[in-house]
């Protein structure tokens, strides 16, 4: 668990990992920075409680205090927690249960925002966007649209972590490598962590956590992984992230086919594309959409992908 300046949430949320009702864990707290009484919080819990570790951060930042939590660790299986957030009380049981079935495999569940003040609309619909992939169980269709693990929502053998140095957004990078290696996913259909919204969280204020921040791993990944040279690419839409991805695409030489929804006919003079769409609409639009592309044997997640 990587700490800077949390006083004002540490104390709830190392409270909730004391009442976890399975009590095998131990937590690897690292201190990067802080200015305000977090360490002094954290040293408290470690005195009392032989489970908890703190220890400085070896360099700055968030990817250097999770590596030295990692170069701490003896656990054969590695979860995250952030300092501002809250585990239910059975998060690590149910955790548990699910590694026990899918011993291989990166465990997950469901989440739920809660604020003081009000939720924006995004990150309540992120909320619900999350949890349907729980239902449905196809996280991999949606690699591309967000990262489609919470970052600190979820449990994995050791040896599947890695956090690669200066590689922001570092959530979303680790699941693109959990999806590059084949990993499977396991879920448990409760919710299992609780996300505090406030005005001071990292991602509403960093620039490693801008739009364009996740556009460059998403992209990067997309060609590495996904992209077949032999075959047309197509990217829809006319709106700001079209225009993210094509300007990526032209930086790396990409050649593309540019649509929108008011030229789909333009489908039907392209032999077996593979296709971006920067477009995300109502739902009956999407479906509509999918359908369409269905239509000439495009599959989600095979040959084209939310963006």
């Amino acid at each position: 668990m990587p700490v800077k300046n949390a006083e004002p949430w540490l104390q709830e949320c190392l409270d909730s990992i004391l009442s976890q009702t399975f009590t095998r864990w131990e937590l690897i707290a690292v201190n990067d920075g802080s200015t305000d009484r977090s360490l002094q919080i954290l040293k408290s819990f470690e005195a009392i409680d032989s489970r908890i570790q703190v220890f400085q951060n070896d360099g700055h930042g968030i990817i250097d205090a999770l590596n030295t939590a990692f170069t701490h660790t003896n656990s054969d299986l590695i979860t995250r927690m952030d300092a501002d957030d809250v585990m239910p009380p059975m998060k690590l049981e149910w955790f548990m249960g699910a590694h026990k079935s899918h011993p291989a495999a990166i465990i997950t569940g469901k989440v739920a925002y809660f604020s003081k003040g009000e939720i924006s609309k995004g990150y309540l619909e992120y909320q619900s966007w999350l949890n349907e992939r729980i239902q449905k169980q196809d996280h991999w269709n949606w690699i591309y649209r967000e990262c489609v693990i919470a970052s600190a929502n979820w449990m994995a053998p050791k040896e599947l972590v890695a956090f690669a140095s200066d590689m922001y957004p570092e959530d979303y990078k680790i699941v693109l490598d959990w999806h590059s290696q084949g990993c499977e996913i396991a879920t448990v259909d409760e919710v299992t962590h609780l996300w505090r919204e406030h005005p001071k969280r990292t991602s509403r204020n960093s620039k490693n956590y801008e739009q364009e921040a996740f556009f460059n791993l998403k992209l990067k990944h997309f060609l590495l992984e996904k992209r077949d040279s032999e075959r047309p690419l197509m990217v829809m839409g006319k709106n700001k992230k079209a225009k993210l991805i094509k300007r990526f695409l032209k930086q790396h030489g990409e050649v593309f086919i540019e649509v929108d929804l008011e030229h789909l006919y333009r489908f039907a003079e392209v032999e077996n594309p593979q296709v971006l769409s920067a477009v995300f609409p109502d739902e009956t639009v999407r479906n509509g959409i999918s359908d369409f592309l269905a239509g000439f044997d495009l599959e989600m997640g095979r040959d084209w992908w939310w963006v």
